[in-house]
């Protein structure tokens, strides 16, 4: 099997193609606007916090939440590490999941390193997810936040959030922070029923903008608690010394990414008309079909979490073939694009028994099509025949 068209399946790093508007209204925007702020009294200058306005109330909208409680960064990244910096102190105890990108794991890591941070993982696995009971054991009234990955970069488990959120009523001191890089956009997300205060989301995964553009959620209550990342300028009371202690403005300094947000604004209006359930459904049915099709090839091991908790990405290995190979193979013989290696989730590779290798991994995106997932395991099933399987 040969094909000439570049098949994508590397979603869950960026995704791509994005909707045609979003290449159209970032190009637009630098053509004819073109500045990077809204602190100048002119007609482009308000234009610019029209249209950050505008995407930080799609973005609301998505997550169900007032549009002052978002704040843009350059992705979720520095959203995480703007929590995790700010408001940490020795003594601290965070408890994490068994998943957790290194977005997560490595600020943890320097702050236990340097200020004498605790940080405990909870129990779990990929086959049964976090373990709700081992969960309520490990909290006490001194865990400063618990943290918890919404899908897996590496697996596509779906994290329970509403039932964490349910446990953490429970301990009103802890706060409930979650990565959601994988999920805002391509699942839906409620803060309020979930009672989550804190939600970093990736501007250009699921919300389909450019790279470059995140953000995150942060409960009215923490603004006081948790210091930002940067110091600078925001326009707003030029004269204080130190920032200005209220959302948005604490968190969003500097020159902003306005050509970023434009495009991101034009992802969140396609969001809006095809609605991020029936994305969800789309890409659903997508990571079904691969994972049917891999299942079948002689020598393949899938690494799969339960059904009902599973979306969007499919890992796997070939025996004896290093991840790297495979995937090399998949591009320069099928022109089919996936990720190998570790995913910058090192731990989530750890719980699931891949590790140090890693897995291949092909994720999908609502620009993905039945064809290409059957292109994929077609793919595959090739390169298993001729290099793991070459006897039969």
């Amino acid at each position: 099997m040969k094909t000439g068209t570049k098949i994508y399946l590397d979603q869950a790093a960026t995704s791509y193609p994005k909707p045609e508007a979003v290449y159209r209204r970032a190009d637009r925007f630098a053509r004819e606007v073109g500045i990077g702020n809204d602190r100048g009294f002119y007609r482009e200058s308000r234009r610019v916090a029209e249209i950050i306005d505008r995407a930080r109330a799609g973005a609301a909208e998505l997550l169900n939440c007032r549009g002052e409680d978002i704040v843009f960064t350059s992705g979720a990244t520095e959203s995480l590490n703007t929590l995790i910096l700010g408001c940490l102190e020795a003594g601290d105890r965070v408890l994490i999941s068994p998943f957790e990108h290194n977005a997560l794991t490595r600020p943890l890591a320097w702050l236990a390193e340097r200020r004498g941070v605790t940080v405990e993982r909870m129990a779990g696995s990929l086959e049964t997810g976090i373990d709700l009971d081992r969960l309520k054991s490990s909290l006490t009234r001194e865990t400063r936040i618990c943290a918890v990955n919404h899908i897996s970069n590496v697996f596509g488990l779906v994290a329970p959030i509403e039932e964490i959120g349910g446990i953490l009523k429970d301990y009103p001191e802890t706060i409930f922070a979650v990565d959601g890089a994988q999920s805002l956009g391509a699942c839906p997300v409620d803060v309020e029923a979930a009672g989550i205060d804190f939600f970093a989301f990736s501007g250009h995964k699921g919300l389909l903008g450019p790279t470059g553009t995140g953000g995150f959620f942060i409960r009215e209550k923490l603004v006081g608690l948790v210091d930002p990342l940067k110091f600078g300028g925001t326009g707003v009371v030029a004269p204080g010394e130190v920032f200005i202690d209220r959302l948005p403005h604490k968190y969003e300094v500097g020159t902003q990414n306005s050509w970023g947000i434009a495009g991101l604004r034009a992802g969140l209006d396609y969001l809006r008309r095809e609605t991020v359930e029936a994305v969800r459904r789309r890409i659903d049915s997508l990571t079904r079909r691969a994972a049917e099709g891999l299942a079948g090839i002689d020598g393949l091991t899938l690494f799969l979490p339960p059904p009902d908790r599973h979306h969007g990405i499919v890992s796997f290995n070939l025996d004896g073939l290093p991840p790297r190979e495979t995937a090399s193979l998949l591009d320069r013989s099928f022109n089919i694009k996936v990720r190998d290696g570790l995913h910058c989730a090192p731990d989530a590779h750890r719980a699931a028994g891949t590790f140090p290798e890693g897995t291949v991994r092909a994720s999908f995106g609502p620009f993905n099509t039945v064809e290409e997932a059957d292109l994929l395991c077609r793919a595959v099933g090739e390169i298993a025949e001729a290099f793991v399987n070459p006897q039969r």
